[in-house]
């Protein structure tokens, strides 16, 4: 073997072991892998962002579901804002390799997804903005009649900032 082979084959084990490291099977009692991708970069932002400051499974309320699609955990912020600019609402959860978390501005018949991001505050014209580790995190929102278990609503225009290369939303 010469010399660039054996460049080669160092690199490619360089690189496959930080995989492999994260890829085994927890054993009972142990943490999680760990959140490998990096600071928060923004992923989207949501215009027509709506809550009527409802109680729980009442009114209208604006759901998020996002899915981590990388092989490790990453984490996932949500950070809502009424018209006016102000913070309503600011989320951050850690999502597991291929799991989904949803998050609704208040409690809805349809999704499970404590903690709420806005219970009781009225959002007109809102706007959020989806954070993650990763660029492997993919995302959808509606707003929806919280008190039908059904997804009666309307999808909201998602924009994506730095897509993964060859994909489309």
């Amino acid at each position: 073997m010469n010399v660039l082979g054996r460049i080669v084959t160092v690199a490619a084990i360089a690189f496959a072991l930080p995989v492999l490291a994260q890829d085994r099977a927890p054993q009972q009692g142990a943490s999680p892998p760990a959140v490998v991708g990096g600071s928060m970069a923004l992923l989207y932002a949501v215009p027509g962002v709506t809550d009527n400051g409802g109680a729980d499974n009442a009114g209208v309320a604006t759901t998020f579901h996002c899915t981590n699609t990388n092989t490790v955990s990453e984490q996932i912020q949500i950070v809502v804002r009424n018209f006016d600019g102000s913070v309503a609402g600011n989320d951050t959860s850690t999502v597991a390799s291929a799991h989904t978390i949803t998050k609704s501005t208040h409690g809805t018949a349809l999704t499970e997804d404590l903690p709420f991001l806005t219970p009781g505050i009225a959002i007109n014209q809102g706007v959020a903005f989806v954070f993650a580790t990763s660029p492997f995190v993919f995302c959808s929102a509606m707003v929806l009649d919280a008190s039908v278990a059904g997804s009666q609503g309307v999808s909201l225009h998602m924009v994506r900032f730095g897509a993964v290369s060859g994909t489309q939303e």
